[in-house]
């Protein structure tokens, strides 16, 4: 199996390839700057490419069976180029002409879901990103507006509060309806990231995922 990864130098992309390259799968790493990243492997192939490059996208994709976006938004609180949305918009364009269906991209629970229930973790991140980071909030509200009307296989993952401890293995799922941690390990998410290729139980769907 072959997976495409965008946002392939941050800090869940590369988590999330190690981990791929760990169970035999080969990898494409779509990245800005070569330099910058230091994996080698025998299944990885790196690409060095804009996300608003269409045609460098669509080569990015070719063959693959999923294609990976751990792509988000800056931590600003004003910007004028969205280029994770017009990532995006290139990423889902290739897959739907190249007839991929598998995609997977993570979000927060500002983009909502019809599944969501009442609750502070659906609430409350839309609140506190208006707030304090309305560009990025505006964002990645499109993005999944974007992804959501797509003829994907899509899953949109979900997460408020990452951080650098270690992978607990034990990562909790819900829509509102059941409490979590709002922490979780970016290798939780890398973990999580990578079951969602073959299982079919959150496709056209947005969990939130914790700790």
């Amino acid at each position: 199996m072959t997976i495409t990864v965008f946002g392939a130098s941050g800090a869940i992309g590369k988590l999330f390839i190690q981990k791929a390259l760990d169970i035999g799968l080969k990898v494409r790493a779509y990245i800005r700057n070569n330099s910058k990243f230091d994996l080698t492997h025998h299944n990885l192939v790196t690409i060095e490419g804009e996300l608003d490059d269409f045609e460098k996208v669509k080569y990015a994709i070719s063959d693959a069976d999923a294609v990976i976006s751990t792509l988000g938004p800056p931590l600003k609180r004003k910007y004028d180029l969205f280029a994770v949305f017009e990532g995006h918009k290139n990423i889902v364009a290739a897959m739907e002409l190249k007839k991929i269906r598998r995609f997977i991209t993570i979000a927060t629970p500002s983009v909502k879901s019809t599944e969501d229930k009442p609750s502070l973790v659906t609430k409350m991140p839309s609140i506190m990103a208006k707030l304090f980071f309305p560009s990025a909030y505006q964002e990645i509200v499109q993005v999944g507006e974007l992804v959501k009307q797509s003829a994907l296989d899509w899953t949109i993952v979900r997460f408020i509060a990452p951080n650098n401890k270690p992978g607990t293995g034990k990562v909790k799922v819900t829509f509102g309806d059941k409490k979590i941690s709002w922490g979780i390990p970016r290798a939780d998410i890398a973990e999580f990231l990578l079951t969602q290729v073959n299982d079919k139980q959150y496709i056209r769907s947005m969990p939130i995922i914790g700790s």
